[in-house]
């Protein structure tokens, strides 16, 4: 248990154990009610106090930290909030939800009001969310409402499908379950963005260049459909797996970043497993996120030439490829 500064001296025992638990913060109501009156709250907030926000109060002095600054925003939110969206994504550890300057994002019952205040943003909702749970002081929306706010609030497709990609990448969530959450969500705003990074995530995409480079692909008249990040064994062995495969003719595509796979010996590593994939008689064709962005349609001639080249040759043996199951086993609701 954290100690607390010594400016919460003499509070009644009740408020005490309730500023441990949220970290040395109490709204002025909580002070009220553990027997403390307006004026000494008043007289300590000139002298040892500070209040970081409309009705909280900090038992103390100096800024607050990451996770104060959380337990501040569900506080000021009141007894029924949890922090959701961005920022409780990045508290469930989705490093792509991570932003500067951070907002705090509130959700609230539909009875509340919504506003907003300095670094706080309070939404209001008539979706309950029995998952929520308490995340280092501060309560959290559950990962899956916190995921779809995220993807739903933010500006642009590619950003939601990073968040979406990551959590689900993180086992975290799982594409079905963000479908859940989003069909009590219909009429909210932003889910038909939420909705199509989910559609990403769900056909197996690890990262925004595999998701680009699937769209172009697809629009391909030569290549059938690939399998994207399957389980792949040969002989009994388990192999890297491809970012895209076309089972067929046994064509492995790589999407190699030496952002991704260039510290310490990853980027050997990675040569080193498509070397592997090789051994087994397989064709391999790396492919840069850079072509992927700036010339997509040039990255699929590519593979179009590496896939007639290797319908050329006699597929080899003993090579089984298994699709992932990223929705978790469940179809999403408005697929086919």
């Amino acid at each position: 248990m954290t100690p607390l500064p010594r400016a919460a001296a003499g509070l009644p025992d009740s408020a005490l154990a309730l500023a441990h638990r949220q970290l040395g913060l109490l709204t002025t109501a909580q002070l009220r009610e553990s027997g403390v009156t307006r004026a000494q709250v008043r007289w300590a907030l000139t002298r040892r106090w500070t209040c970081p926000l409309p009705g909280v109060v900090l038992l103390g002095e100096g800024p607050l930290d990451a996770d104060q600054r959380a337990v501040a925003a569900v506080l000021y939110g009141g007894p029924s909030s949890a922090l959701t969206g961005l920022s409780a994504a990045a508290r469930y550890g989705v490093k792509a939800a991570v932003r500067s300057p951070e907002l705090a994002d509130v959700v609230v019952p539909a009875r509340c009001a919504a506003r907003r205040t300095a670094w706080v943003a309070v939404h209001r909702t008539t979706v309950e969310d029995p998952d929520a749970r308490i995340v280092r002081g501060a309560r959290l929306a559950s990962p899956a409402r916190a995921v779809v706010d995220a993807a739903r609030w933010v500006r642009d497709d590619e950003t939601a499908q990073s968040i979406v990609i990551e959590a689900c990448q993180r086992r975290l969530i799982t594409p079905a379950a963000l479908a859940d959450q989003l069909a009590l969500l219909v009429c909210a705003p932003g889910t038909a963005r939420a909705r199509r990074a989910v559609d990403v995530a769900a056909a197996g995409a690890w990262s925004i260049p595999e998701a680009r480079l699937a769209a172009a692909v697809a629009r391909s008249a030569v290549l059938p459909p690939p399998l994207l990040n399957p389980r792949l064994r040969a002989s009994g062995r388990r192999l890297v797996s491809p970012d895209m495969w076309f089972d067929d003719v046994a064509l492995a595509v790589m999407v190699h970043s030496k952002a991704h796979h260039a510290v310490g010996g990853d980027w050997v590593a990675t040569v080193e497993d498509d070397g592997d994939l090789v051994a087994f008689g397989i064709v391999v064709i790396g492919v840069t996120p850079t072509t992927v962005f700036r010339d997509p349609d040039r990255a699929v001639r590519r593979i179009e030439r590496a896939y007639a080249a290797a319908s050329a040759r006699r597929r080899p043996g003993g090579i089984v490829a298994t699709p992932r199951d990223p929705s978790g086993g469940h179809p999403l609701p408005w697929a086919g």
